[in-house]
C-alpha cells in the first residue's frame, strides 16, 4: 500500500461511492474548489482526496482561478494529513470541458507553486495520473518548460543556506494494473 491519496473515485468500487452519496446528503455537494476526503476503497492508497474542479464557460467565470485553488487545496489536504505523495488526475478536462492545454499548465504551476511556497510541506512527489495517453503526453511536453534543473547552482553548495525546494525529474510510469499513465514530479530538498 502506498501512501499517495488520489484525487478520484469509480476506480475504488462502491465503498467510495457510497461514503461520497453520504456526505453529499449530509453536507451537500462539493463546490469548485472544495475537497473532501474519503477512504480508499479498493484503491492501493490510505485515502482519496475528492476535488472539483470548474465547468468551463469559456473562461468567463473564473474558471483558471477555481481549477488552481482545487489542486492547491487537494496539495494542502495531503500535507495536513502528512502524505508523502499524491496522485492527481486532469482535473475538469472530461465532462467538464476545460481545455486539456489551459487546465495542463493550470495543474503544473499549482503543483510548482505549492511545493515552492510551502517548504513545511511533506509531499515530496506528484503523481499526474490519466488513461489517456494524449493527456498524459500533454502533460509532459508542458511539464519540461517547467522543470528547474536537478544540479544545484553555486549558491546551493553552500551548507548555512536554507533547504531549496526544486524540480527534480519527470519519469513515465505504468501503475501495476496498466490501466492509467502517469509522469512524475519529483521534488527534493537541497541542502
Amino acid at each position: 500500500m502506498t501512501d499517495s491519496p488520489v484525487c478520484c473515485g469509480f476506480a475504488g468500487g462502491p465503498e467510495i461511492i457510497n461514503e461520497c452519496r453520504s456526505y453529499v446528503k449530509l453536507e451537500g455537494h462539493l463546490l469548485p474548489g472544495q475537497t473532501y476526503v474519503s477512504k480508499p476503497g479498493r484503491l492501493p492508497c490510505k485515502a482519496v482526496i475528492h476535488a472539483v474542479g470548474p465547468m468551463w464557460e469559456e473562461g468567463k467565470r473564473d474558471e483558471a482561478n477555481k481549477l488552481y485553488a482545487a489542486v492547491s487545496l487537494s496539495l494542502q489536504e495531503a500535507t495536513q494529513r502528512g502524505y508523502q505523495s499524491i496522485a492527481m488526475p486532469a482535473i475538469s478536462t472530461g465532462i467538464f470541458g476545460f481545455p486539456l492545454d489551459k487546465a495542463t499548465e493550470i495543474i503544473l504551476s499549482a503543483s510548482r507553486d505549492f511545493l515552492t511556497d510551502q517548504s513545511g510541506t511533506c509531499i515530496s512527489e506528484v503523481h499526474i495520473v490519466d488513461n489517456d495517453p494524449r493527456v498524459i503526453s500533454c502533460f509532459e511536453t508542458a511539464l519540461r518548460s517547467l522543470t528547474i534543473s536537478s544540479q544545484p547552482g553555486p549558491e546551493e553548495d553552500h551548507h548555512d543556506s536554507p533547504p531549496v525546494r526544486r524540480a527534480r525529474a519527470v519519469k513515465n510510469a505504468d501503475n501495476a494494473a496498466g490501466k492509467f499513465q502517469c509522469i512524475i514530479l519529483f521534488v527534493a530538498c537541497i541542502e
